[in-house]
């Protein structure tokens, strides 16, 4: 076998130009597809980084029936399912929060999470130093205490290993250290988040009439051996039965049709993405096989050139599985090399699938080329050479040897036979490759119609900048308004600039307030359902910055405030979820 490796690398070194423009298809095939299948592999096929992940699921309640497929969770939902103890083992809430911290005069704003004590228990991790939170923490007034991540008891503490008790100011209010968190720990998609406080109720927020106020996030682990059905079900029962418990809702949530559903965590966070990855892993597929078939070709074309040395190595006592493995030593080989290539295409590839958004998806920013990876690339690159030397084995198989070595070989039918073969081979090449057009221009197509939608607004000379006032010096709501006056009058007055606004979510960023609006007064017909409009806050000056036109009515003006009559009017609406 060695010494077959070695002949066949003298003869692709002597045949320069065929390795090439070998070697350049397959770097450009096999990396492509270890690009992509690197992607894939860490944000949909890799597990959850806890334990038994797999029993880990989340829930959240929807109302399909006012278009809301998908909400969030309301405390009673947490105090009622937590009570389910032969569904789940543990259930917990999650919420989102931003905080300030860092020395006096720069501080610096960082992403947090409040959670229930019950969230670690939930995900099965332990802190790398300290503890994480009690019970007794999660009760206002005993709630100023923190879990740092790890990344941020570098920064701060300097990994000080005696940083529990210590304290940190959070948003101005010193907040107790009580542990820190490994830098694995997690969730997949809130990567960013530095810092962890205890999620406290007040009584409102747990009362019935928080009930379809969904804020919080919602995971579970599931007990041994109950399944993602069986928890469905408890969960719709539960749901059937606070519907008997509040008749006053009955109604408006069986027209909304309300139910929960109950996901495994996993599968949920790579909802959207996962047929996109699977759809590239495909195309880089076909890739491949019109890069397998080309090189197909190529290699029976250097198969009959070489016939006459074949010929003349079996007469002289070389049998035909002794020439089957030297043709299939030197496609591999051909393969490997390109597959070794092909990493470093892969690597560039990963780079620039980072640079366009990659980083951004679940476990985005610890994509790279792993031992799974290499292995993928050492596999497709075995397959791949396998494939593309088959073809010309097959045809030295079948040829008699001892007519080619005598010459009386009838070099018309032999030669008809490979002109066929080359034929079929250049028809596959073009059917993979029409059928890869195909495909790129329905989604080409799909793009530019997209990219004709009227958003509703005009982007074009809009430049937009997120601003956030640290709560210790802007946590009144005069303070606030004051400041954003004061700073949307100074961008007015920069020459250039027509209009200047303020707005609490921008158009496509992803967040939104919507909320079921019952109007006093108006009985609901059978079967009618409320409007559930989205709202944001926006100040004037926003609609005419984002050529937003008006339909009726008038803009917002500077009089429009708290004591308006507009605003008086508008306390008359009520709003649920």
């Amino acid at each position: 076998m060695l010494q077959d490796f070695i002949f066949g690398l003298k003869l692709l070194f002597k045949q320069r130009a065929f390795t090439a423009a070998a070697l350049l298809t397959l770097a450009l095939c096999i990396g492509a597809n270890t690009a992509i299948f690197t992607v894939l592999e860490n944000v949909v096929l890799r597990g959850l980084p806890f334990p038994d992940a797999e029993r880990l699921v989340t829930m959240y309640n929807s109302y399909p029936g006012v278009g809301v497929n998908r909400g969030a969770n309301g405390v009673p939902d947490y105090l009622d399912r937590r009570k389910m103890t032969n569904v789940f083992s543990e259930v917990a809430l999650i919420g989102g929060m931003d905080y300030e911290v860092g020395m006096e005069g720069s501080p610096q704003r960082i992403q947090g999470e409040y959670v229930t004590p019950s969230f670690f228990q939930v995900l099965g991790v332990r802190p790398l130093a300290g503890r994480t939170f009690t019970e007794e923490e999660a009760v206002l007034g005993k709630e100023k205490v923190a879990v740092l991540t790890e990344g941020l008891w570098k920064d701060l503490f300097a990994r000080d290993p005696n940083v529990a008790g210590k304290d940190i100011r959070l948003s101005g209010t010193p907040y107790r250290i009580v542990g820190v968190m490994p830098a694995t720990f997690g969730i997949p998609g809130d990567d960013d988040v530095r810092v962890y406080t205890p999620l406290a109720f007040t009584q409102q927020q747990t009362s019935d009439q928080a009930r379809h106020s969904n804020s919080w996030g919602m995971i579970a682990r599931l007990k041994p051996g109950v399944t993602l059905a069986q928890a469905q079900e408890r969960i719709d029962d539960l749901n059937r039965r606070n519907l008997d418990l509040f008749p006053q809702y009955r109604q408006l949530l069986i027209n909304a049709r309300f139910g929960t559903r109950v996901a495994g965590l996993k599968d949920e966070l790579v909802r959207d993405i996962r047929p996109t990855l699977y759809l590239l892993q495909i195309a880089v597929a076909v890739v491949l096989l019109i890069g397998c078939v080309n090189l197909a070709n190529l290699m029976l074309v250097r198969s009959n050139v070489r016939m006459k040395e074949f010929a003349i190595r079996h007469s002289l006592g070389a049998g035909r599985w002794r020439l089957s493995r030297q043709l299939l030593t030197e496609s591999v080989a051909l393969a490997l090399m390109g597959g070794a290539l092909g990493i470093a295409v892969a690597y560039g590839g990963v780079r620039l699938l980072s640079y366009l958004g990659a980083k951004d998806l679940p476990r985005g920013a610890t994509i790279g080329i792993d031992a799974g990876a290499l292995a993928f690339t050492a596999a497709i690159a075995l397959i791949t050479g396998m494939v593309f030397g088959g073809v010309p084995l097959v045809h030295v198989l079948r040829r008699d040897l001892n007519a080619v070595f005598r010459g009386s070989e009838r070099t018309g039918t032999a030669a008809r036979g490979a002109v066929w073969v080359r034929s079929g081979l250049v028809v596959c090449q073009f059917a993979f490759a029409f059928v890869l057009l195909i495909g790129a221009g329905l989604l080409t197509m799909s793009f530019a119609r997209l990219t004709r939608v009227d958003p509703g607004f005009q982007p074009e000379n809009v430049v937009t900048a997120q601003v956030s006032l640290p709560r210790v010096r802007y946590g009144d709501d005069a303070r606030a308004r004051n400041f954003l006056a004061d700073l949307l009058a100074r961008l007015s007055a920069i020459p250039g600039v027509r209009h200047a606004g303020a707005t609490t979510f921008l158009p496509f960023g992803g967040n939104y307030n919507a909320s079921v609006i019952s109007i006093v007064g108006h009985a609901l017909a059978p079967g009618e359902n409320p409007p559930v409009p989205g709202w944001n806050i926006a100040t004037p000056g926003y609609l005419q910055a984002m050529h937003i036109p008006l339909i009726q009515g008038r803009d917002i003006s500077d009089s429009d405030g708290p004591r308006s009559e507009e605003r008086r009017v508008g306390k008359e609406c009520r709003s649920r979820w």
